[in-house]
């Protein structure tokens, strides 16, 4: 009676089992031993199955690489259908932080906007004119060339502005940059006028990506300025600034 009776659960629970109940290897090396459980299982639980076995595996063992904890492995009595729920519920949670993620991304860009947009309105920044210079040595030898630009500063306030940081970015008509200037003028500009900057630099020995040879024989309808302000100190002590990106 007792034999018949442990031969009667053994069938129920063969019966019972499915391929979720199947065990996860442990050992990424022995993970064919579970492909014919895994073929039984919907597209979707096959892709969180193995989004589970390559994050407790390799995922686990590259986060100890680069000078980081290396990540915990399989666990042990992990089966396929808990492997596949607690990956779901990482993707679910991942999905719910990246939300978070951009809301603020979008929250603090807004901000930016916002505050560049009361700064460009506070002084107005353009570049008024750009040339080549050529440079010679004592035996009349070209010894250089520099792009000399004269950005020009209208203060629109009622205020006297102490100094001015930002960046200037001119794009061709497909808004694509082709130089960048880095703007730190600490001259003052009293309030309700304009002042202008002049500065130069190398063209034969550039850095970076500009194409300042290229601005230098471009004519004014065929680029356009966009002036991006970090920050404008009035000589009162008070300022204006945009979060960083």
């Amino acid at each position: 009676m007792r034999i018949l009776t442990i031969l009667l659960v053994s069938i129920v629970l063969a019966a019972c089992s499915g391929p979720k109940d199947t065990p996860l290897p442990r050992d990424l090396d022995k993970m064919d031993t579970i492909k014919p459980a895994m073929e039984k299982l919907t597209p979707e639980e096959r892709e969180l199955a193995a989004g589970y076995i390559m994050r407790h595996t390799i995922g686990a063992k590259l986060g100890g690489l680069f000078g980081g904890k290396e990540g915990p492995g399989i666990p042990e009595g992990m089966t396929l259908g808990k492997a596949i729920e607690e990956q779901r519920k990482f993707k679910a949670d991942a999905a719910i932080e990246e939300a978070k993620q951009q809301a603020l991304k979008a929250k603090l860009q807004a901000e930016r906007e916002a505050a560049q947009k009361q700064m460009r309105e506070a002084v107005t920044v353009t570049l008024v004119s750009k040339k080549l210079v050529t440079e010679h040595g004592y035996s009349g030898i070209v010894t250089d060339e520099n792009l000399q630009v004269v950005f020009g500063y209208k203060n629109n306030t009622d205020r006297d502005v102490a100094g001015v940081k930002g960046y200037v970015s001119v794009k061709d008509l497909f808004g694509e940059e082709i130089s960048g200037f880095l703007i730190s003028n600490d001259n003052t500009i009293p309030a309700g006028q304009s002042a202008t900057w002049t500065g130069s630099r190398s063209v034969r020995f550039a850095l970076g990506d500009n194409k300042d040879r290229k601005l230098a024989e471009l004519g004014e309808d065929k680029y356009k300025v966009v002036w991006e302000p970090e920050m404008i100190v009035f000589k009162d002590g008070t300022k204006l600034t945009a979060p960083k990106e």
